[in-house]
C-alpha cells in the first residue's frame, strides 16, 4: 500500500537512507567543483609554463605540440577510449543511452582519470583547447558514479544526475551558476525537466561554492559598465549578430564536414594522422609566434578588459588552432577559444564603429560568434553577462545571440555538439566498436 504523502516526505527527509543519499550527492557535487578548480589551476600553470619555455628556446613548445598530439592520441586509443572530444557531446550521448554497459563505458572512473590526464598533457603542450568540456564530462561522471553508493531514484539515475553534473561542470569552470543551469536545459538535455530541476540547481550551487572557497566570488573576465545609449547603436546589433553568427556557423559546419573523413583516415593510418595534425598545430604556433598557444582566455581578457591590441590575424590563429584540436579528438573544450576568437574579431570591428564603446562592440562580437559556434543562444548571452556583470548589455547581447543562432543555422543546420554526439554514439554500436575513430 502506498504511504501517505506526509509519511513519504518524512521518509525522504529523515531516514538513514535519505541521509546517505544526500551525503553522497554533496560529495559528488563537491568533487565536480574541485575538479573544475583543478582544471583552472592546470590552465593557469600551463600559461606560466609556456612563458618559461619561450625564455629557454622558441622551438621547444612547437616540438611539444607535435609529439604531444601523437602521445595523447596513443594514450587515448590504448588506455582511455571514450575520452575523445570536448566531453559535452559525450554527456549528451550518455543521456540518449539506456542505463547499462554502454553508459558505464561513457561515464566511468577510467574515463574520468583519462580525461583529466590527457587534458593536462594538452594544456602543457600548448594546444588551443578550453577546459569547460572536460569539466562537464567529469561532472557527469562523478554524479552518475555516485549512484553506486547513493541508490538514487530511477528518474535521477536515467537523466537527472548526468544533467546536474554537466551543469555543475560549466558553472564551476566559469563561476556562472545561472549559465550552468541554462546550458544543462538548452544544450545537454534539450528540454526542461521539472523533476530534475531542483537537483540540477543544488548541484550547481555546491560545485560553485567549492570554487568560491578556493578563488573567491570572482568575475571570470572582470566587471564592465558599458551600455548602448544611442538608437544608432541598437541598429548595429542585428548586423553584428548575423555576420559573426554566420562565421561561427561556418566554423562548426567545417568541423562537422571534416570529422568523418578524418576519422576514416585515422582508422587506416593513426600515427600518420596524429602526426599530420601535430605538425599543423606546431607550424601554426611558429607562424603565429606562439599566439595560438593555450585556451585563449588571456587574450580575450586582455582585449576586453585592457584594450590590448592583438595581431590582425590573431582571431584566425586561435580559431584554426582550436579547429585542429577538435578535429583530432583530443580532450579539450571550445568555450574559451571561441570567446577569444570573438574578442579578436570584435577588436578588428570596433574601429569601424567609432560611435560605440569598443567594449560593447567586443562583447557583441563575442556573443555572436560563440552563439554561432555552439548554437546555444540563451547560454551564450547569459554566460557573458555573468562573466562580466554587464547587466546593461543584457538585452543587446540577447538580441545578437538569438540572431546569431538563426544565422548560424543557415549554414550549419545541425548543432555542433549534437552532430559530434551522434558521431560518438555511432561508434558505440557493436558493429563499429572494433577500431573507433578519434572524433
Amino acid at each position: 500500500m502506498e504511504l501517505p504523502k506526509t509519511s513519504r516526505l518524512r521518509e525522504s527527509l529523515f531516514s538513514w537512507r535519505a541521509l546517505r543519499r544526500h551525503s553522497v550527492w554533496i560529495l559528488a557535487a563537491s568533487a565536480t567543483g574541485a575538479v573544475a578548480a583543478l582544471f583552472r589551476y592546470l590552465d593557469d600553470w600551463s600559461v606560466q609554463f609556456s612563458h618559461w619555455l619561450a625564455t629557454v628556446s622558441p622551438w621547444i613548445q612547437p616540438a611539444m605540440l607535435f609529439f604531444g598530439m601523437i602521445l595523447i592520441c596513443q594514450l587515448r586509443d590504448r588506455f582511455f577510449r571514450g575520452t575523445d572530444g570536448t566531453g559535452i557531446p559525450q554527456a549528451i550521448a550518455a543521456l540518449k543511452i539506456e542505463d547499462g554497459p554502454a553508459r558505464d563505458h561513457v561515464l566511468s572512473w577510467r574515463i574520468l582519470v583519462g580525461k583529466g590526464l590527457l587534458l593536462a598533457i594538452g594544456l602543457f603542450a600548448g594546444m588551443t583547447i578550453g577546459r569547460e568540456g572536460p569539466s562537464v564530462h567529469a561532472g557527469a561522471c562523478f554524479m552518475y558514479l555516485s549512484n553506486r553508493w547513493g541508490n538514487f531514484q530511477g528518474w535521477l539515475v536515467q537523466r537527472g544526475l548526468i544533467l546536474a553534473g554537466g551543469a555543475a561542470g560549466i558553472a564551476a569552470a566559469f563561476n556562472t551558476p545561472i549559465a550552468g543551469v541554462v546550458f544543462a536545459v538548452e544544450e545537454i538535455g534539450r528540454s526542461f525537466e521539472k523533476e530534475n530541476a531542483g537537483t540540477i540547481v543544488r548541484t550547481v550551487l555546491v560545485a560553485c561554492i567549492v570554487c568560491m572557497a578556493l578563488f573567491g566570488d570572482y568575475l571570470f573576465y572582470g566587471k564592465l559598465e558599458t551600455r548602448l545609449e544611442q538608437p544608432l547603436e541598437w541598429l548595429v546589433v542585428p548586423v553584428l549578430g548575423v555576420v559573426f553568427g554566420l562565421l561561427g556557423g561556418l566554423f562548426a559546419q567545417s568541423l562537422l564536414l571534416t570529422t568523418r573523413p578524418y576519422g576514416r583516415f585515422y582508422r587506416r593510418r593513426p600515427l600518420l594522422a596524429a602526426a599530420s595534425l601535430g605538425a599543423a598545430m606546431a607550424l601554426l604556433a611558429i607562424v603565429s609566434d606562439g599566439f595560438s598557444y593555450g585556451s585563449g582566455y588571456p587574450h580575450a581578457q586582455a582585449i576586453l578588459m585592457e584594450g590590448t591590441e592583438v595581431p590582425t590575424w590573431g582571431f584566425g590563429a586561435i580559431a584554426l588552432g582550436n579547429w585542429i584540436a577538435l578535429l583530432s579528438g583530443i580532450p579539450g573544450g571550445l568555450f574559451d577559444p571561441s570567446l577569444a576568437t570573438g574578442a579578436a574579431l570584435g577588436q578588428l570591428t570596433a574601429p569601424f564603429l567609432e560611435f560605440m564603446d569598443p567594449q560593447a562592440v567586443i562583447l557583441l562580437c563575442m556573443v555572436s560568434y560563440f552563439s554561432g559556434v555552439v548554437q546555444s543562444p540563451i547560454t551564450a548571452f547569459v554566460i557573458l553577462v555573468e562573466m562580466t556583470d554587464a547587466r546593461f548589455m543584457t538585452l543587446p547581447l540577447a538580441l545578437a545571440s538569438m540572431l546569431a543562432f538563426e544565422a548560424s543555422r543557415l549554414v550549419c543546420p545541425t548543432s555542433l555538439y549534437e552532430g559530434l554526439a551522434e558521431n560518438f554514439m555511432s561508434r558505440l554500436r557493436p558493429s563499429e566498436n572494433k577500431d573507433p575513430p578519434p572524433t
